[in-house]
């Protein structure tokens, strides 16, 4: 009867732990949805003219300087995917360092860094500017087409 006792006794005991652990969990986890909910990353473009930022939901700002203006519409559609590219590529970065830092037994981050070497190469490094032909660009995109 003892026997039986001391073995309900550490039943209880396991079940009280793993409730104290999903708690834990749960606690984690909410702390992880707030810091991922409050990241951002921004990008510039190589040449200044744009800036974009990103959370994990999506784009949440573009920005241009005076220089966006100077540049063709060819160049400012690959300056501003491009940026937008890195924008995006670092908060999904940002955010599996996050989702890393609260599960170290998975290999999120790895995965996105992998997944996004092979999506952008050496490309997600350096936003780039399209090659322009100045036969047929406009001399600067307020020119509209010429």
């Amino acid at each position: 009867m003892a026997a039986d006792l001391d073995d309900l006794q550490r039943k209880l005991d396991a079940l009280k732990e793993a409730g104290r652990r999903a708690e834990e969990q749960m606690g984690d986890f909410s702390r992880m949805r707030e810091q991922i909910s409050q990241l951002q990353a921004a990008a510039t473009s190589a040449d200044r003219s744009v800036t974009v930022t990103a959370s994990p939901g999506g784009v949440t700002d573009i920005q241009f300087t005076q220089d966006a203006l100077h540049l063709s519409p060819a160049q400012l559609s690959s300056t501003v995917m491009s940026t937008l590219q890195l924008a995006i590529a670092e908060a999904a970065r940002k955010q599996a360092e996050v989702v890393q830092e609260y599960v170290p037994d998975s290999d999120v981050l790895e995965r996105v860094r992998r997944t996004q070497d092979e999506l952008f190469g050496s490309h997600a490094e350096q936003p780039q500017q399209a090659p322009v032909d100045d036969d047929e660009a406009p001399d600067s995109f307020l020119d509209g087409g010429r």
